[in-house]
């Protein structure tokens, strides 16, 4: 277990009981009814990527004016922090050490580490165990898995500034069916997993907690065919009941490229963001962006930031590259504003969910 100075520890206890209701409040100095979430693509710390980390240098380094004072950051994390050697997933078994659990921390505010993706079961439930133990160690919260179903698919709920934030994290089974439940397990009422989208209970969560008064609801999905620049059919699916049953929007990770925007009843989904701290050699996968929500009152601006992969680490794009990308994303998103900085801009209110 690692356990370092970290302004998230008054936080641990809590998380380590499994208790994410309610875990931060920070509102002085803040106007009422303003607040800033970012989400971000792939992150990964083992590999090849040591040797580019260091305890004494943020990894969001070259992108910290957007995410080094946002309120919350939520991050896929594409490894467990284990220094378990027992390994069980047949292919690219990715692990990374706990002593870089800090380097998580890329803002003042709080982090969210979301671990429903194909990679936290490579070092088995010992493995995953690990990761969830030294995350709470270090007051990280923590999404997507856990010792059964419940504790899976329960989400982080922050109530600041007025608005009560709810965020899901589920992945699509679909998508890997090739692997056995003891490679790669959903979870159940009684059994360690994953978290698994589902057409039924998981819009109930979600509506559920829209009926609750959540007023934020985000649903970070691992989903979609890797290396398509397309959403499949189950994504599209996916994202529409979830904006139906009451998110404010959908983020997709999972791909390693990006994949486009669409506004759907008046709210926002990012397919896939693409990577964002990764060690892939695919000249493909090192071409992404990532979005960050500007809440004031009920209305919210999503700014979409194009990045280069560039040494393992985001740096972002200039602005002719990316009106590039962003001009030739699928889908294209005709709500989206590409200004002259090369950014996206997309304005929605959090209200009028339809049904």
């Amino acid at each position: 277990m690692v356990a370092l100075d970290s302004p998230y520890l008054h936080m641990a206890q809590k998380l380590a009981n499994g208790d994410t209701d309610n875990i931060l409040d920070i509102s002085q100095g803040i106007e009422k009814g303003n607040l800033s979430i970012t989400v971000t693509g792939d992150v990964m710390f083992g590999r090849k990527m040591p040797g580019v980390l260091s305890l004494d240098s943020s990894p969001y380094r070259f992108v910290s004016n957007v995410t080094g004072d946002t309120d919350i950051l939520l991050v896929n994390t594409e490894n467990p922090f284990t220094t378990s050697g027992n390994s069980v997933k047949p292919d690219v078994p990715l692990k990374a050490s706990p002593e870089y659990i800090p380097l998580l921390n890329g803002t003042t505010g709080m982090v969210i580490s979301a671990n429903a993706n194909n990679h936290v079961f490579d070092y088995g439930i010992e493995g995953m165990r690990d990761s969830i133990k030294n995350l709470d160690a270090n007051g990280i919260a923590h999404i997507g898995a856990g010792e059964n179903k419940a504790e899976a698919t329960r989400p982080v709920t922050v109530e600041k500034e007025g608005h009560k934030i709810t965020i899901f994290n589920y992945m699509d089974s679909e998508n890997f069916q090739e692997y056995s439940q003891a490679v790669m397990p959903i979870a159940g009422d009684d059994s360690p997993g994953y978290s698994a989208w589902d057409d039924t209970e998981s819009v109930n969560q979600i509506r559920e907690a829209k009926e609750n008064g959540s007023d934020i609801i985000i649903v970070y999905m691992h989903y979609g065919n890797e290396y398509s620049r397309s959403p499949n059919s189950n994504q599209e699916k996916i994202s529409h009941l979830a904006v139906d049953a009451g998110a404010s929007s959908v983020v997709g990770t999972h791909t390693h490229v990006t994949q486009g925007i669409e506004v759907y009843n008046g709210k926002p989904i990012f397919y896939n963001l693409g990577n964002f701290i990764f060690d892939q050699s695919n000249p493909a996968t090192h071409s992404a962006y990532f979005v960050d929500f500007d809440v004031v009152g009920e209305n919210v601006t999503a700014t979409v930031y194009p990045v280069y992969i560039l040494g393992y680490l985001p740096s972002f794009m200039s602005s002719s590259d990316g009106t590039d990308l962003l001009s030739n994303l699928s889908p294209q998103c005709d709500e989206m504003q590409i200004t002259s900085e090369g950014t996206g801009k997309i304005s929605f209110s959090i209200q009028n969910n339809t049904e």
